[in-house]
């Protein structure tokens, strides 16, 4: 890692009597999937034609660091235009204002309990009465939940008859990890008894983030949502494809249908993050997963994988699957112990599904698909992270492990990248409970014998024998059923699981806000100034010294001017900003080009700095403004890249160009929809519309 303190001269420290806390603001917005009364219309009742609402929604929010704040924000009522202003069914956990809320669980609310702590789940879980009243206010589908500090988010759902045996649950992905472009890798033209019919049924389900996406379905037609709105189809064949003009997150729900139990959920991540290796974390004699391998190309592709045919092999076996175009192929069963790794020379999809006893196989002693059902994605290994936070953890239905076996049903599978030592901290506190020496792809099942309960827990892994603070590993993880200790008609078994998001240890969010608005409208127009902040956050179990980040910014936006001397860095601790001098060649931000190391470390488990600058806007022509950068690190860790946009009105009647005017300044397509947006909005909020009782679509 280069140092470059060296390029200006040392920054001068200007003694303001700083507060000790940065203002808390939304690193991650999510969005809770899958409405209920589509998922008991469309999933549940034809899966089992049995099933009888209502609906049991269950919502998981796991905390990484202490002090994190967490606003919900209930659709019912509209969504807030700001966590700056909230309405009056927003809640705003962990600020200690018990005037607007505390977590679910915390009694009484008040100022001083009003506070979040590392490692604690904050699950909200309540039965949806169909059909949906939009007067009565419920933590379900359609809410969004922002957070100053990254969260672990899980969601689950399952009829009031027959209960948790038919239930599904999934990870949640933050709006940073939406996208536009999907392929559906599975469909109901899978047939054949080798996957247990798990795919009879295909549907997927898909959410906006943005007002007035347009989103261009498998068949050719268009559908517009606002954010927050639902639509759902089912999908006839494998390769289907969806595209929006905005970023939309995509489930998939597949199962057997008339099977009584048989369902799997899997989020879908956007074509352009497949990739050419995978991991996979979970292996288990007893529910039998495969790894599904789908090929979305034109060519067939070989797809190479390997794993432990036992945990005393000291080699793994290692298979080959050819897969045709738009075609999948089934990997071995993958063994308890084991993990198995996956490689291409082109980019494909997969996915992991357990219970994969082919019916009427084996008389006796088949499954049927249904008892050890679940599945998840794998995480491409490019995506991978070194730690992870688990979401939600139960080891057991409501957290009670009772019948035949009285121990964790459910568990949480990890598998490294290499030999490794793996820490566990079932609280989040910063102490390791237990370490694990774990070999390359090999799979650990990891428990809380304590309270059957893995909710909020860290998982981490540094290289074998280098202590807890060594040179990290990357790891795979899912938290689902563990096969050996369920059995059929085990009510304490969540027939469910989800993969484990990679949980980076430095994560880094741009934000870009009005500093100086002329003419007062609220919108952005030539001549307003506009700020912008850099915020670095440190999520790992060890301190990032000081010159072990460069944040560069890849130059101000086009037509936009650089207010000179404006770059400042805000560290928190209570430490005073420091200016940073404005270059004196080239351009004159510091920002520009090599960029600036840290000049002060972030403490571990939630440091956290902003870098500042302002920008004076220009131009005749609305349009959408655009600034982005790269944090790189030291050590060998993965570059973040970061970027905001924010659109460009010109205000009526004042001398508007072109696009040909401006050759040079790139309109993405859709910046006027963006205009509209923010128009109407605006408009709405003047007209106290903001907060009227919208239900979100469901088409």
């Amino acid at each position: 890692m280069k140092v470059l303190l060296s390029t200006f001269a040392l920054p001068a420290i200007l003694a303001l009597g700083y507060a000790n806390a940065l203002t808390p603001k939304p690193m991650q917005t999510y969005y809770v999937p899958l409405p209920e009364s589509d998922v008991f219309s469309s999933t549940f009742k034809v899966i089992n034609s049995g099933a009888r609402s209502d609906v049991m929604s269950v919502v998981s929010v796991a905390i990484s660091i202490d002090g994190t704040v967490v606003w919900y924000d209930h659709w019912e009522d509209g969504y807030d235009a700001s966590t700056k202003s909230t309405g009056p069914t927003t809640k705003v956990w962990g600020d200690g204002d018990a005037s607007n809320g505390c977590a679910p669980g915390v009694s009484p609310c008040t100022n001083q309990k009003d506070v979040l702590t590392a490692g604690q789940s904050i699950l909200m879980e309540n039965w949806v009465k169909l059909p949906r009243q939009p007067s009565v206010i419920r933590y379900d589908g359609g809410d969004r939940i922002q957070a100053s500090f990254p969260i672990a988010v899980t969601r689950a759902e399952y009829p009031n008859r027959p209960g948790s045996l038919l239930a599904g649950g999934v990870e949640v992905l933050p709006t940073e990890k939406w996208g536009r472009d999907f392929v559906i890798p599975v469909g109901q033209d899978i047939t054949a008894r080798l996957f247990s019919e798990a795919f009879q049924y295909t549907a997927v389900y898909v959410m906006a983030g943005t007002d007035d996406t347009m989103i261009t379905l498998p068949n050719g037609s268009i559908i517009t949502l606002n954010r927050g709105e639902s639509h759902q189809m089912r999908i006839a064949n494998m390769g289907a494809k969806i595209s929006a003009d905005s970023d939309v997150q995509v489930h998939i729900l597949a199962g057997d249908i008339g099977s009584t139990y048989e369902m799997r959920w899997y989020s879908l991540l956007p074509e352009n993050k497949w990739s050419k290796e995978y991991l996979s974390p979970v292996g288990d004699s007893t529910g039998q997963p495969r790894v599904i391998v789908y090929n979305g190309g034109t060519t067939s592709i070989s797809v190479n994988y390997e794993y432990y045919a036992s945990t005393s092999s000291n080699n793994p076996r290692r298979r080959v699957l050819q897969v045709g175009p738009n075609d999948i192929a089934r990997s071995d069963i993958i063994p308890t112990g084991s993990g198995a790794r996956f490689t291409s020379t082109k980019d494909f999809f997969a996915l992991s599904m357990t219970d994969t006893k082919a019916n009427g196989r084996v008389p006796g002693e088949d499954t049927w698909g249904q008892i050890y059902d679940w599945g998840f994605p794998l995480v491409p290994v490019n995506q991978l992270s070194s730690q992870v936070l688990i979401g939600w953890g139960y080891g057991c239905t409501g957290s009670v492990c009772s019948g035949r076996h009285g121990n964790s049903r459910s568990k949480v599978f990890v598998s490294p990248m290499e030999d490794a030592d793996l820490y566990v901290d079932f609280d989040n506190n910063g102490v390791h409970n237990t370490k694990i020496t774990a070999r390359r792809l090999s799979s650990t099942k990891i428990v809380d014998n304590g309270d059957d309960d893995m909710s909020g827990a860290i998982i981490w892994a540094t290289k074998l024998n280098s202590g807890p603070l060594g040179p990290p590993v990357e790891i795979a993880a899912a938290w689902g059923q563990d096969g050996s200790a369920s059995y059929s008609g085990d009510n304490s078994a969540l027939d469910l699981g989800t993969v484990v998001v990679p949980f980076y240890t430095v994560t880094v969010k741009h934000f870009v806000e009005l500093d100086n608005d002329q003419n007062n409208d609220g919108v952005v127009n030539p001549g307003d100034t506009l700020l912008y902040t850099i915020r670095v956050q440190n999520l790992g179990q060890d301190d990032v010294q000081i010159n072990d980040l460069d944040i560069t910014n890849n130059g101000v936006p086009i037509l936009t001017t650089y207010i000179e001397d404006s770059v400042w860095y805000y560290p928190d601790g209570g430490l005073a900003p420091i200016k940073i001098p404005d270059k004196t060649q080239g351009t004159p931000n510091p920002l520009d080009s090599t960029g600036i190391p840290n000049p002060v470390k972030l403490t571990k488990r939630g440091g956290t700095h902003d870098i500042i600058f302002k920008v004076v806007t220009q131009g005749t022509e609305d349009r959408i403004i655009y600034n982005d950068g790269t944090i790189l690190q030291a050590h060998e860790r993965p570059d973040l890249p970061f970027d905001v946009d924010i659109p460009l009105v010109v205000p009526a009647g004042q001398p508007k160009g072109t696009n040909n005017d401006t050759p040079d300044v790139c309109i993405p397509p859709g910046a006027r929809r963006e205009q509209r947006r923010r128009r109407r909005h605006l408009a709405a909020q003047e007209a106290n519309e903001i907060n009227s009782a919208t239900f979100p679509l469901s088409t």
